[in-house]
């Protein structure tokens, strides 16, 4: 028995088949005018998961490369007003030094004191710097608040904590954009030690505490050592212990004093007489050594116990700059390290481009001998569904 196909059947086929060679050559038109190969998650499931994957990753460095721009632009702001604060205590421990001058007038040494308090207002305003969005530069976690306040008696207080403000900046790295106020200035290292020293001289005496350190961390004590003649030429000393006398010996400026876990230096010329007193004090805040130095420069310059807290000054001054400086010096690590990080995003941004690339981007020679294939199998077709629709048993009749 002999299978028919009907003219229907015949007729649909071919038409069908001319649908898919449009849908074919459109889709040709429509990647030829975008520049893309892929046009729908259909034209290739897996690439385009992988495309998707690669975006995220895109945007993501886009975000972290916005986070390096912020953050250098807070550490460079920041390193400018570090400069700055650095010049101010070189120029103030410069102006103490020279106040020490026996030479100077008491109107040279308050004109020299009304210069000290400029450079102390400047500093203040530093401290309380804010920057373009009205934050402050040194109030730790507490942006809002101003960091700083100086009272009538001169004494400066910090209202911010002691936490830095972080900004991840890779997946593994997040870097510290400001510093506390307390840590840049208020916790500097003691220069002397331990101890902070409080003078009682005698006239011309030019003795000065130059270290005082102990070993036993819970010792909290104040000590008071006075120096005597002795009947030998020499001079002798006697260590109080809040008050009580716990040492008398005859002082050998080699050794020093040693009393259990207390060691005290000292230098220059001593006088029968002479007292220095040590209160515990780890760290010193820079405003505090501002305002000695205005008060003691109003002092006579006759006064050795005076002076001495200038030298004293000037040491804490001289400490000063140093922290500041390695403050300087961290922020130009971190601005480094922002540079590294951001040259590696670039690198990896240009890698996901060209994988990205080779699955999104279109061969142009390709796509375009195959828009040419399928045009001219799109002209068969439809030749071959031109004749099949004029095939009917009324054309033989």
């Amino acid at each position: 028995m002999l299978n028919r196909i009907s003219s229907f059947h015949n007729y649909q086929s071919v038409q069908n088949d001319m649908r898919r060679q449009e849908s074919k050559v459109h889709h040709n038109q429509a990647q030829l005018a975008s520049g893309k190969k892929l046009l729908s998650a259909a034209d290739n499931p897996l690439a385009t998961h992988y495309i998707q994957n690669v975006s995220q990753q895109e945007e993501q460095l886009r975000q972290y490369l916005d986070a390096i721009t912020l953050v250098r632009n807070r550490l460079e702001h920041q390193e400018v007003i570090v400069t700055n604060a650095e010049d101010f205590a070189d120029k103030a421990k410069r102006n103490v030094m020279e106040m020490i001058n026996g030479s100077l007038s008491p109107e040279d040494r308050g004109a020299i004191a009304r210069q000290i308090q400029e450079i102390s207002n400047n500093f203040l305003n530093l401290a309380n710097v804010q920057d373009e969005m009205g934050n402050y530069i040194f109030a730790g976690t507490k942006p809002k608040n101003q960091p700083f306040f100086r009272d009538n008696a001169g004494n400066v207080t910090y209202s911010g904590d002691d936490y830095q403000r972080k900004m991840k900046i890779s997946n593994s790295l997040e870097i510290p954009f400001n510093t506390p106020g307390s840590k840049a200035f208020m916790e500097i290292e003691n220069p002397f030690g331990d101890y902070e020293p409080n003078y009682a001289l005698q006239d011309g005496s030019e003795l000065l505490l130059e270290r005082a350190t102990n070993s036993n961390s819970d010792d909290t004590a104040s000590y008071e050592v006075t120096f005597v003649d002795m009947d030998n030429g020499q001079f002798g000393y006697q260590l109080k212990r809040n008050g009580s006398v716990v040492q008398a010996e005859e002082f050998n400026a080699k050794n020093g004093i040693q009393y259990q876990g207390l060691s005290i230096a000292v230098k220059g010329q001593i006088t029968k007489g002479d007292s220095i007193s040590i209160e515990p004090r780890k760290t010193f805040s820079i405003f505090d050594s501002f305002k000695d130095a205005i008060e003691y420069s109003s002092q006579s310059v006759a006064d050795a116990s005076s002076t001495a807290k200038l030298h004293q000054v000037t040491e804490e001054l001289h400490k000063a700059f140093i922290h500041l400086n390695k403050a300087h010096t961290n922020i130009g690590a971190s601005l480094s390290t922002l540079d590294i990080q951001e040259e590696q995003h670039e690198d990896f941004k240009i890698s996901l481009a060209k994988s990205k690339s080779q699955f999104e981007d279109l061969d142009y020679a390709e796509a375009v001998i195959e828009f040419n294939e399928n045009s001219r199998a799109l002209q068969a077709s439809q030749q071959a569904f031109g004749k099949t629709k004029d095939l009917t048993l009324f054309n033989y009749i």
